[in-house]
């Protein structure tokens, strides 16, 4: 096996990369070749929305380092992907990732890998958002995810004073090098992504926002439970995956350049103070 170890946290040795550490060393004791890349060190630059990668399904445009990520990521038969939590939710480098790897959205490329997610968050409640937005990374690409959880710790290296996030770390890391697929993490209220993200919709429904899945609460074991409606696809499944792409982004290409010389005109008319829009 090799474990890819992937920090998004631009202070070496802190909290974030001692936890992507301590997983590669789990994954090491079984065994397992492991590489450790942290995401800043990259300078990676942001998506531009060009959207070339997908519709023409050729490389970035831009001239940096993603290749050497990519590099990584097809060296990997799993990966481990940390990162701290700020303002409520996971760094700036978590999306940029997102954004840089759309093409693999539809390309399916690294399908099946297992994946961890770690956060590293500073004060318990105000993380609300960074774990399933790192979780998003592995969704998306339809990697599964083995493990997902946040420790707890505000100075760099203070993470040890969470042993059970560490003790996690490790474990889930061996589980890697083992090459097991299996979620053994937290069930969540979610049974898709595992994730506490489940609404009630005005109408009284439930919804998982993360996998776009229609359901309903019902009340089971003195509590209430999100259960998915029959024959509902979360948005990550091969069948969705392919018709957001192909049915839904990929004919969006042609159609706007059909329409590129009314749509440079009506821009034209809104920057001269027009109101373009009423004239639909």
């Amino acid at each position: 096996m090799n474990v890819l170890g992937l920090s998004a946290s631009c202070r070496q040795w802190g909290n974030t990369d001692i936890l992507v550490h301590t997983a590669l060393r789990g994954a090491d004791e079984e065994g397992a070749e492991t590489r450790f890349l942290r995401i800043p060190d990259l300078g990676l630059g942001p998506c531009v929305g060009c959207m070339a990668c997908v519709f023409k399904d050729r490389d970035c445009v831009q001239k940096d380092r993603l290749p050497e990520f990519l590099e990584a990521m097809r060296w990997a038969d799993a990966v481990v992907l940390g990162s701290p939590c700020y303002v409520l939710g996971a760094t700036a480098q978590v999306k940029n990732l997102h954004d840089r790897m759309i093409r693999f959205g539809i390309r399916r490329e690294f399908v099946g890998k297992p994946g961890l997610a770690l956060v590293a968050a500073g004060v318990p409640g105000w993380e609300p958002l960074a774990l399933s937005q790192v979780s998003l990374f592995f969704l998306f690409l339809g990697m599964p995810v083995v493990d997902q959880f946040i420790g707890h710790a505000q100075g760099p290296g203070e993470i040890f004073d969470d042993p059970v996030a560490c003790d996690r770390a490790l474990e889930a890391g061996r589980a890697l090098g083992r090459g097991e697929t299996a979620y053994r993490g937290d069930p969540g209220a979610c049974p898709v992504c595992h994730m506490d993200l489940v609404t009630t919709r005005p109408d009284g429904a439930a919804h998982c926002l993360l996998c776009d899945l229609p359901g309903t609460w019902e009340d089971r074991d003195g509590g209430r439970r999100f259960v998915p409606a029959p024959g509902a696809e979360p948005r990550w499944s091969p069948g969705s995956m392919r018709h957001h792409f192909e049915e839904r982004i990929l004919p969006s290409g042609p159609r706007f350049k059909a329409r590129i010389r009314e749509i440079r005109e009506r821009i034209g008319q809104f920057r001269a103070g027009g109101q373009p829009w009423k004239s639909v």
